[in-house]
């Protein structure tokens, strides 16, 4: 029995020692595709985005990075397949405000936006552009205001979502304006500017780089920008907070995240490889195409503290305004 027991000893040290002398995980990582996951439909500014930071990771890891769509509940689907998404390396996000900040706020979510995500990369800053439907008869935001008090209820705007960012500034919108506008969530801003430019809703609250083109041909009218200063993209049109809604903010931030717990070795090898990516002057240049700002590497560090004040903010607002998710 002693001398059974001696060669099975053998072999179990003999597997072990064969198996430490295996590569590391990130050393053979990535031998496949990577899983990009996106919660909203193609044709927005999200999938533009993607796209423009996917191209060039590929160049980096010498492997595909497919974007998986998984759209509805304002990104959050999106946000939760990539939570509960094997830690390994091979499915990240790209996130946005609206899974990580404000859909938390409005409903119980399957996931922690602060302890559930490994933070890869911070990606950029976005404001959104309140266009009309061109008849509309209206010019600016006071006159939107005036036409939305006379027809109080009347006047429906579309988002790219319910809890998206998209969403809540019209909730901002209508909250500090003291007006009742009918709110008509979309699967992604794509369905979203088809049905404003076809007439089936009158008001939209878009991402400035898609709603750029539809603006330049006239299919949709800008009657103001939702950050605080002025876009670059479209400079002629004012903020809403110039327009007499003091104070008016919503922005977008977009962040690439893992899930949690992954390795550290293949997490550092991301974060190394989108630094390089957001750094790239080409990849800056098209972002910037898309009407971003704050085009930038940040550390994990400062993506948590800005995930944690802006669900702070969009949190006192949904308590303030009593928005729900029937607003």
């Amino acid at each position: 029995m002693a001398i059974k027991r001696r060669g099975a000893l053998k072999l179990i040290l003999g597997f072990l020692a064969g198996f430490s002398s295996l590569p590391s995980w990130s050393q053979v990582w990535p031998d496949r595709s990577i899983k990009f996951i996106l919660g909203y439909t193609t044709g927005g500014s999200s999938d533009a985005t993607a796209r423009i930071i996917g191209r060039p990771l590929e160049q980096l890891i010498k492997q595909s990075v497919i974007i998986d769509y998984k759209p509805g509940a304002g990104a959050s689907i999106g946000a939760e397949y990539v939570a509960k998404a094997s830690p390994d390396g091979y499915t990240i996000g790209l996130e946005d405000t609206g899974p990580l900040c404000i859909a938390p706020n409005l409903r119980k979510v399957a996931y922690d936006p602060l302890t559930d995500f490994t933070p890869l990369s911070y990606v950029c800053t976005t404001g959104l552009v309140l266009i009309v439907n061109p008849d509309l008869d209206v010019k600016n935001v006071q006159e939107l205001i005036v036409l939305a008090k006379a027809k109080p209820g009347q006047l429906s705007y579309a988002s790219s979502g319910v809890a998206s960012v998209h969403h809540l500034a019209g909730e901002l919108f209508k909250f500090k304006a003291g007006i009742s506008l009918l709110h008509v969530p979309y699967k992604g801003a794509g369905p979203a500017m088809t049905d404003l430019i076809g007439g089936q809703v009158p008001i939209m609250f878009a991402t400035i780089g898609p709603a750029l083109q539809m603006i330049a041909a006239g299919k949709a009218r800008p009657l103001g920008v939702t950050s605080i200063t002025r876009s670059a993209s479209i400079p002629n049109v004012p903020t809403i907070a110039e327009q007499g809604l003091k104070g008016y903010e919503a922005v977008l931030r977009f962040m690439v995240m893992g899930p949690a717990k992954m390795p550290p070795a293949i997490t550092s090898k991301l974060q190394a490889d989108y630094k390089t990516v957001i750094s790239d002057s080409t990849v800056v240049t098209e972002l910037k195409k898309l009407g971003n700002d704050e085009i930038m590497y940040k550390t994990p560090t400062e993506i948590l503290t800005l995930i944690q004040d802006d669900y702070r903010k969009w949190g006192a607002l949904i308590r303030e305004a009593k928005i729900t998710l029937d607003s």
